[in-house]
């Protein structure tokens, strides 16, 4: 089975994730930067959906298959790391560590659909 030319596809991923951790959302009545422990919004879950593709798309492109599983276990933590704290420098986002987390949730949920898939195409 031929893969798609999926280094592009990984690097337009990539753009899309960077470009919805710097968009302003939330710029009506309802801030989404109010920070509560054990309080879970919705967006959460959108958070968890965007990054489940993430380890996946990386893993199939040319460079995840040329370096490795490890490799893109970290470089998606990474990412996720990075894009979250990205939003400190943006005057009109904010840093929530509940995103960062619902964000690494996606990336675990998207490792495990990338193991398989690294398991199938490594035999």
């Amino acid at each position: 089975m031929k893969i798609l030319h999926t280094n592009w596809v990984a690097g337009l991923y990539l753009l899309l994730l960077l470009t919805g951790a710097l968009i302003p959302l939330g710029m009506g009545s309802t801030a989404l930067n109010n920070n509560y422990t054990f309080h879970i919004r919705a967006d959460y879950l959108l958070h968890a959906l965007f990054y489940i593709p993430l380890p996946v798309v990386l893993l199939l492109s040319r460079w995840g298959r040329r370096v490795g599983l490890m490799q893109v276990i970290l470089f998606s933590i990474l990412v996720v790391v990075l894009f979250e704290t990205v939003q400190m420098l943006v005057p009109y986002r904010a840093f929530n560590i509940n995103d960062l987390i619902a964000n690494g949730v996606g990336v675990v949920i998207g490792l495990v659909a990338a193991v398989f898939i690294w398991r199938r195409f490594s035999q």
